[in-house]
């Protein structure tokens, strides 16, 4: 048996090729919805192996964490598009899954529902090997929204859309060139309507702050997310540029 570190809201002990993780209220929910990607062949995230009492217990995603310090290699470009092509597949195949009446979910998400979001996908939920993504973890957000919403918070975190010293801190040396990354990405996905992106990135984070305030959760994180707010204000008019300047190349 063995404690994984990196957890940030759930303790997981890894017991041979399984994980046992403490359940919520979301937890049928997340169920179901993993039942329903390994049903559609989608290989990259966990496979629910049952329920033992107040446990999960799930696949174990074999590969290194993208934990912050990000390693050079989980900066590329290359990276980035398979991360993008990644929550593309996964939001393909989610559009048509039926949400049960009496689903829970741990966060909600702004309407209108298009997609089942993961709703925190950033590197340090992704499983790496060989240098290559192949696996996406902790599906206990997860929660029907649009395909922004999600996109949102992904390009944050993968561009990222941080200011100069949140991005020295999470590992990026030298600093990255966030107007031509956020084009990979949107170009990567096929994302058509980019002219929304950059206000639904400030609204994913005022979000986030104001879900921080409201469960008293997380809040020596709050002043890092205000000051990437305020750089992405400072800087709206070259994103905004880019956004309205690029489109689906596919």
């Amino acid at each position: 048996m063995e404690i994984l570190s990196g957890g940030n809201s759930n303790q997981v002990i890894k017991q041979g090729n399984s994980v046992l993780r403490n359940t919520g209220a979301w937890s049928p929910f997340v169920h179901q919805l993993l039942r329903y990607l390994t049903a559609a062949g989608f290989t990259q995230s966990p496979v629910f192996l049952g329920q033992e009492g107040a446990k999960e217990r799930l696949s174990f995603v074999e590969g290194e964490v993208g934990n912050y310090p990000l390693k050079p290699y989980m900066q590329s470009e290359s990276i980035l598009i398979e991360a993008a092509q990644l929550l593309r597949r996964l939001h393909d195949i989610t559009q048509n899954f039926c949400i049960p009446p009496s689903a829970q979910f741990q966060l909600q998400t702004p309407t209108p529902y298009e997609v089942i979001c993961h709703n925190d996908f950033a590197p340090y939920n992704l499983v790496f090997r060989d240098e290559h993504i192949v696996g996406i973890i902790d599906f206990d957000t997860a929660a029907p929204g649009s395909r922004l919403w999600d996109i949102a918070y992904a390009v944050y975190r993968f561009v990222p859309l941080a200011n100069d010293d949140h991005c020295r801190a999470t590992g990026w040396n030298p600093i990255p060139d966030r107007l031509s990354r956020l084009k990979l990405f949107c170009d990567a996905y096929g994302l058509q309507d980019r002219e929304r992106l950059i206000p639904m990135v400030v609204q994913r984070l005022e979000s986030l702050v104001a879900y921080m305030q409201r469960h008293n959760a997380n809040l020596d994180h709050i002043p890092i997310y205000l000051a990437d707010l305020q750089y992405l204000a400072d800087n709206q008019a070259a994103f905004m540029g880019v956004t309205r300047t690029i489109w689906d190349v596919g």
